[in-house]
């Protein structure tokens, strides 16, 4: 069932970054189907079939809209492993990157308002509707 998962939960990433860009409370949102960068989209393109289900989020505010973001979550989990079923987000400053220094993170992209999402099979209206409300919030 891998290749069916992985179709769902890319195409389900996809609608949800497509839906989420442009957003007021997001600074930045990276997905492989959004690159603007003519190289980056030339790679993309050459090597992915799918853009994948993890796309990320900096919000502007920082860390403290970063978690208040995760905490209005409800069918997205906040766990640190990313690539289940079910959709999860993370917050990698405090979780998968907390062992790196401040200038280690920043030039690795670890900003203190990223979170990172990997989409998972549920209905993806159903998740773009939690994210907009999460968002709404902060």
């Amino acid at each position: 069932t891998v290749s069916l998962r992985m179709n769902k939960q890319s195409k389900n990433a996809s609608r949800i970054a497509e839906a989420l860009v442009g957003h007021e409370a997001i600074a930045r949102l990276h997905y492989p189907a959004l690159f603007t960068d003519p190289e980056q989209a030339r790679i993309c393109r050459a090597q992915c079939e799918f853009p994948g289900s993890i796309l990320s989020l900096e919000l502007r505010g920082g860390k403290r809209a970063a978690f208040e973001f995760l905490r209005r979550l409800s069918i997205t989990k906040n766990a640190v492993s990313l690539g289940g079923m079910e959709s999860l987000a993370c917050h990698p400053a405090t979780t998968t990157h907390s062992e790196l220094s401040p200038e280690q993170q920043a030039s690795s992209g670890v900003t203190p308002g990223l979170v990172r999402i990997s989409v998972g099979i549920e209905d993806w209206n159903d998740l773009l509707t939690e994210y907009r409300a999460a968002l709404a919030g902060l």
